[in-house]
C-alpha cells in the first residue's frame, strides 16, 4: 500500500513539472532564428503545423520577442534573449503576402503603398528605429538585399556586418541568410580572418543553413527550372549560384541567356576534363584543396578545412558564371564588366585556379557565345538606357555600310533613335548622323539636324552642339538659305512640331522662280529718303535671327566654319546644393529638392504638372538627371515604379554637396 502511495506521489510530481522543449542539434527551432520556410511562411502557417487554432495565434511582435522559454540542445540549454527594440508604426504596416524574394528588384512588384512604407522603414532602420513588421517579413528581406547592394558601393565591411547584425536581431528570419551573404562578401573581398570568426560564431545556424535543401528556393535553378526546361542535374548546377542582383541580369532576357551559356560552358568543361582522363569534381577538389592549405592555411581534416572545400568549390562555379556574364555583356555591347579577379594571395593557389579552370573556360567561350540569342526590342531599350553610348556600335555599322541611299539611312537612324528613347543621350545619335550625311545629301543632313535639335530641346540640359564647316561648304550656299533654316529652327523651338520642321527643310533649296530686279540708282534715292526703313531692312537681313524667347546667332568662326548658336533668353543661374561636377540646371535641382521634401517618393503626375509649368517634358528631365548622376552613382538615380518616381536615399546623399 505504501509503495502504491509513493508511486502516485512520484507520478503527480512528474506531471506537475513544467514541460521543457527539446530539439535535436541542427533541427530548426520554431519562433527563433531557424524556422523551416518554403519562402518565409505566414506565422499562422508555421503554427498550423503544430495543429494550433489559427485564431489564437497573435501576430504582435511582443508575443514573439518576449518568449523566455528554455530550449535544450544536446544536453545544453540557453535562454532566448527577448527584444523590446521593435516599435509600432503609427500608420500600420501595409500587408504584403510572403513570396519569393530573390533580390532588391523584387520591390518593383510591390504596390505604391508598400514601396512608400519600405522607404520609411529603411530610413528608420538606418537611424536606429526599428518597426514591428507585424509578420510582413518581405520588407526585412528587401532591406537585406538593399544593404548588400549598397555595400558594393561603399565597400565598408564593418558597416555591413553591423547592419546585418541589427537586422538579424530585430527580424530573426533574416539572420541565417544575412550571415551567409556576409561570409560570401567577405570571402570575395579577401577578409579571411573575419570569415573564420563568423563561421565560429555562427557555426550551428550557418551549417544548418547550408545543409537544408529548402533554402534552394533562393537559387537560380529552382526559379528557372520550368522556364528553361532544366533537368535535375542542371537545376542542381544553377542552385550552386546566388541570384545576380546587378542591372544587367536584372533584365530577365539577359539573365536567361547568361544561364544558358553557363550551362553550356560547364557541359563542355566536363567533356574536356573527361578527354584528359579526369572529372570536373576531381579538378575542382584538387584546386580547392590547394587554396584551403596554401591560402587559408587550414589543417587537412579540420572543420574549417572541410567547410572551405565546399564553399571554395561553389566560388569556382560563381567565377565561371561571371566570365559567362561578361561574355554576354560584350556580345550585347554592354561596356561595363564584372570583376573576375580572385582574392587568393598565395601564388600556387592562384596559378592552379587559373591553369586548371579559368584558362579552359576562356578557350570555350568564343565558340559558345555565337549561340546566344540576340536581344529583343524590350531588351534593346533597357540595354541602351543602361549604357548610353551603346548606340555607337549600330551607328558605326550603318555608316560603314552606307550605299548613298539617304532615305534608307535616315529611316535607319530614326529606328535607332526609337530603340534609344530611354537613353538620355538620344540627341547625339542624330547630331553625328547629320554630320556624316552632310557630304552626301544636304536635305538629309539638315533633316537629321532638326531631329537633333528637337531631342536636345526636350532634354533639360540644352547642349546646342554646333554644325561645323559642312554648314558653309556644303549646306548653305547663300545667306538666304541660312536665314530660312534659322526660321525653321525658331518655329521648332516655339511649337515643338518635329514633322512641320522636317517638312519645311526641303523648301530651303527650292528654286525661287520670281526674282525682283532693282535699279541701283533708285535704291540709292530710296535709301536717302527712307533711311529708317532701310535700317529696319538691314536688321532683318543681318546674320542674327531673334524671336521673343530665343536668339539665334550665326557667326563665321573662320574660313571653313559657321557657328549657329541658340540662346534661351530666360535662362537663369541657380546655386546648387548638389555636386558641382553634375552641372545641374535650376529645373533639375528643383525636382531633386521636391524628392527630398516628399521622402524620395513622388507621383509622376506631380512631376508632370511641375515641369509643364517650366515648359519642358517630364521624361526628358528625369532622363537628363539620371544621365548627369550616372558617372557618380554607376546606376540610375530616379526609378519609375508604377505611378511613382522614387530615389534611393543613399544615392541622394552621394550626389549632395558635402
Amino acid at each position: 500500500m505504501i509503495t502504491v502511495i509513493i508511486v502516485v506521489i512520484i507520478i503527480f510530481i512528474i506531471i506537475s513539472q513544467p514541460k521543457r522543449k527539446k530539439y535535436i542539434k541542427n533541427t530548426p527551432k520554431p519562433n527563433v532564428t531557424e524556422e523551416k520556410p518554403k519562402i518565409i511562411r505566414e506565422y499562422n502557417e508555421e503554427f498550423s503545423e503544430n495543429k494550433l487554432d489559427n485564431s489564437k495565434v497573435t501576430m504582435a511582435s511582443s508575443k514573439i520577442n518576449y518568449d523566455d522559454s528554455i530550449i535544450d540542445i544536446t544536453e545544453q540549454s540557453y535562454k532566448i534573449k527577448s527584444s523590446n527594440l521593435l516599435k509600432k508604426n503609427i500608420n500600420g504596416v501595409p500587408f504584403w503576402a510572403h513570396n519569393y524574394i530573390y533580390s532588391y528588384t523584387e520591390l518593383n512588384a510591390a504596390s505604391n503603398e508598400q514601396k512608400k512604407f519600405y522607404n520609411i522603414f529603411k530610413t528608420s532602420f538606418l537611424n536606429g528605429e526599428y518597426f514591428d513588421l507585424e509578420g510582413n517579413t518581405n520588407y526585412a528581406f528587401i532591406l537585406l538585399f538593399d544593404l548588400l547592394n549598397e555595400y558594393d558601393s561603399h565597400k565598408d565591411i564593418s558597416k555591413l556586418e553591423s547592419q546585418l547584425k541589427n537586422l538579424g536581431q530585430c527580424y530573426p528570419k533574416t539572420k541565417s541568410y544575412g550571415v551567409s551573404f556576409l561570409i560570401e562578401k567577405m570571402e570575395l573581398d579577401g577578409y579571411s580572418d573575419d570569415v573564420t570568426r563568423l563561421r565560429e560564431e555562427n557555426r550551428n545556424s550557418y551549417q544548418n543553413y547550408n545543409s537544408n535543401y529548402d533554402y534552394d528556393y533562393w537559387r537560380l535553378g529552382s526559379k528557372y527550372k520550368t522556364k528553361l526546361n532544366l533537368n535535375d542535374e542542371e537545376v542542381n548546377l544553377l542552385n550552386r549560384l546566388w541570384y545576380p542582383s546587378n542591372n544587367f541580369c536584372g533584365i530577365e532576357f539577359c539573365c536567361l541567356e547568361v544561364l544558358k551559356l553557363f550551362i553550356a560552358v560547364i557541359s563542355e568543361l566536363k567533356a574536356k576534363y573527361e578527354l584528359d582522363g579526369t572529372t570536373i569534381e576531381k579538378e575542382f577538389l584538387f584546386v580547392a584543396d590547394v587554396i584551403a592549405r596554401k591560402h587559408f592555411k587550414y589543417r587537412i581534416g579540420s572543420q574549417n578545412y572541410k567547410y572551405s572545400i565546399e564553399s571554395t568549390t561553389n566560388e569556382f562555379y560563381s567565377n565561371v558564371f561571371k566570365h559567362c556574364e561578361n561574355a554576354v555583356r560584350e556580345f550585347y555591347g554592354h561596356k561595363r564588366k564584372l570583376n573576375t579577379d580572385t582574392y587568393y594571395t598565395n601564388e600556387e593557389a592562384k596559378s592552379e585556379f587559373e591553369s586548371k579552370i579559368i584558362s579552359k573556360v576562356l578557350v570555350l567561350l568564343p565558340s559558345l557565345i555565337s549561340k546566344v540569342a540576340k536581344p529583343d526590342e524590350a531588351t534593346e531599350l533597357n540595354l541602351n538606357s543602361q549604357t548610353t553610348s551603346r548606340w555607337k556600335i549600330k551607328f558605326e555599322e550603318l555608316t560603314t555600310n552606307f550605299k548613298s541611299n539617304s532615305s534608307d539611312f535616315i529611316q535607319a537612324i530614326i529606328e535607332l533613335g526609337n530603340l534609344n528613347k530611354k537613353n538620355p543621350s538620344i540627341e547625339n545619335i542624330f547630331f553625328e548622323a547629320s554630320k556624316f550625311i552632310s557630304k552626301y545629301d544636304k536635305v538629309a543632313s539638315l533633316t537629321l539636324y532638326v531631329h537633333y535639335l528637337y531631342h536636345d530641346l526636350k532634354s533639360a540640359s540644352f547642349d546646342n552642339k554646333q554644325l561645323t564647316k559642312t554648314i558653309q561648304k556644303s549646306l548653305f550656299k547663300t545667306n538666304e538659305q541660312l536665314h530660312d533654316f534659322e526660321q525653321i529652327v525658331s518655329e521648332l523651338i516655339k511649337d515643338k512640331d518635329l514633322n512641320k520642321a522636317v517638312n519645311a527643310v526641303p523648301k530651303i533649296y527650292e528654286v525661287k522662280r520670281k526674282k525682283i530686279q532693282l535699279d541701283r540708282t533708285t535704291i540709292k534715292d530710296v535709301q536717302q529718303q527712307h533711311s529708317g526703313t532701310v535700317k529696319l531692312l538691314n536688321e532683318y537681313l543681318r546674320d542674327d535671327f531673334e524671336d521673343e524667347s530665343n536668339s539665334i546667332q550665326s557667326q563665321e568662326i573662320n574660313s571653313e566654319e559657321i557657328k549657329i548658336e541658340i540662346i534661351q533668353k530666360n535662362q537663369v543661374c541657380h546655386h546648387s546644393a548638389f555636386l558641382s561636377e553634375l552641372s545641374l540646371n535650376h529645373i533639375q535641382i528643383s525636382i531633386l529638392e521636391l524628392f527630398s521634401k516628399n521622402n524620395f517618393l513622388i507621383l509622376q503626375s506631380e512631376i508632370e504638372d511641375f515641369v509643364k509649368s517650366k515648359g519642358v517634358f517630364k521624361n526628358q528631365v528625369i532622363e537628363s538627371i539620371n544621365e548627369a548622376c550616372f558617372e557618380v552613382l554607376d546606376d540610375v538615380l530616379i526609378e519609375e515604379e508604377n505611378d511613382y518616381y522614387t530615389i534611393i536615399p543613399g544615392y541622394f546623399q552621394k550626389i549632395s554637396a558635402k
